[in-house]
């Protein structure tokens, strides 16, 4: 059902084209004639800045060149133990993992059989930046720090990271272990959907509790100066990040922070020393001053069905209504003084027409040359309790621009009223919406007579192929017969 209906949708895309669905005329805006904003001028070799809730890029300072990451890398060792363990799990360190530490290099001094938890080791990895921890948690992941890189290496393609290559877990380093700036920006975005992760990169310090070897509390302190309430480079609306260093990366730093619902992520790499934080803060303020989130389904309109489409469609499903709608949590990312008018958009229709998946098309949008975002189109199926024959006004309904005229009504409003006086209110408007398909019985109509055209169209083309194929055949009798 789900694959007809898409299918049915790319038909009703083109119908709109043709006119049988009033447009409102948004003009299509060329890539030279909108403006984008100028981002700071950094020290950093390379650098980027995207939203975490599209993944759009916001700034872009070569931000595809490969470069050694250092102990950034620990995002994703961090990330691959959030969703491969528990976090009251036993992690006990071996000589291997002990072995790896060099001189001078960021540990906790622990020792060979110390057993800890995966919740404390976490907050030694991502805080203290502990080496020997990083490997002992890839054994514990993987079984060897070699098989972890294999799984780092398949994780950070499936964040989007398409460029990196890992070869530890702990970012000592190796010709063969880079990134790039998106790759970690990337990795991030990943990490920051677990709320462990973001909890634990919040923290300016924590203590470890004592264990099978150390007899003693252990308090350490986040490295990540803009996370320190105290440090004068302290950001407000800062969740964490992760530091790092080696000879032959430089200082290289990861930030993500939120204002007014919209979380941003940066990366700068090779910032020698203090510039890493002036360059990260110029980035967070450009990002927050000059860009905004726009809700899709409350501002794509572009072919919304006037009051002579709204009448509700008379279903063919009987108990059941298909419908399809533009998710309500969609969100773009746009300069402030950009309009959504201003944007374009494609859309994909997903292949997986499982029934576990209800994404049965994606619209990506663009402004002039810059991806912010996509929106999926979803399919659900809602019961059919009221008369086919019931209406729904223009104020009643919400029609989306999926390019597909598809219904974004929420069915879950009616739920969350308390107020009896108003339930019964609103109980008549929200089943209606409910059960209102959002292909109207005109265009329905029209598809249905477009089929049967097409199909008797095929049909003549048979038998008048044919009738010529008989008549040749006559007349090359008459011929011989002469």
């Amino acid at each position: 059902m789900k694959r007809i209906l898409s299918m049915v949708m790319m038909i009703v895309i083109t119908v709109t084209s043709f006119g049988f669905c009033s447009y409102n005329s948004n003009s299509v805006v060329s890539a030279d004639t909108v403006s984008w904003p100028s981002g700071p001028g950094l020290v950093a070799e390379t650098a980027v800045m995207i939203d975490a809730s599209t993944g759009s890029v916001l700034f872009d300072k070569k931000c595809h060149q490969k470069m050694y990451p250092a102990s950034i890398t620990k995002i994703m060792t961090a990330l691959l133990t959030i969703e491969n363990c528990n976090l009251d799990d036993t992690v006990t360190f071996s000589q291997s993992a002990i072995d790896t530490l060099e001189p001078e290099a960021a540990n906790i001094g622990a020792v060979v059989g110390e057993e800890m938890s995966v919740k404390d080791c976490l907050y030694a990895l991502m805080l203290q930046s502990a080496n020997e921890v990083a490997s002992a948690l890839a054994e514990h992941v993987s079984g060897s720090i070699e098989e972890f890189a294999k799984l780092m290496n398949k994780r950070a393609k499936q964040a989007g990271a398409n460029d990196a290559h890992f070869a530890n877990a702990c970012g000592l380093f190796n010709k063969k272990h880079y990134v790039t700036a998106y790759d970690m920006a990337k990795i991030m975005q990943a990490a920051l959907q677990y709320p462990v992760f973001r909890e634990i990169i919040n923290s300016s310090s924590y203590t470890l509790p004592t264990d099978n070897k150390r007899k003693e509390p252990l308090t350490i302190s986040q490295r990540h100066q803009m996370v320190q309430p105290w440090n004068s480079f302290h950001y407000d609306g800062i969740i964490g990040g992760k530091t790092g260093f080696v000879n032959e990366s430089g200082t290289t730093l990861v930030t993500s922070a939120q204002r007014d619902g919209m979380t941003l992520i940066t990366v700068v790499l090779n910032s020698p020393g203090t510039n890493s934080y002036v360059d990260t803060t110029a980035l967070l303020d450009f990002g927050f001053k000059n860009f905004k989130l726009t809700n899709v389904s409350e501002n794509d309109t572009r072919f919304e069905n006037k009051s002579t489409f709204t009448n509700n469609f008379d279903s063919i499903f009987k108990t059941k209504l298909h419908r399809l709608s533009l998710s309500k949590d969609a969100v773009v990312v746009l300069p402030k003084d950009a309009n959504f008018a201003d944007t374009t958009s494609t859309i994909t229709l997903n292949e997986d027409s499982s029934d576990d998946n209800n994404t049965v098309a994606t619209i990506s949008y663009s402004y002039g040359n810059h991806t912010i975002g996509t929106a999926p189109v979803l399919y659900s199926e809602v019961s059919n309790k009221i008369s086919v024959n019931a209406t729904v006004t223009p104020e009643e309904s919400t029609t989306v621009d999926t390019e597909t005229s598809v219904d974004s009504e929420n069915s879950n409003n009616s739920s969350k009223v308390s107020d009896k006086d108003t339930t019964k209110k609103t109980t008549k408007k929200e089943t209606v919406s409910k059960s209102h398909f959002k292909f109207s019985s005109a265009i329905f109509k029209i598809i249905i007579i477009a089929v049967i055209l097409v199909i008797l169209a095929v049909i003549i083309i048979f038998f008048k192929k044919k009738m010529d194929h008989l008549n040749a055949v006559r007349a090359s009798k008459r011929r011989r017969n002469r």
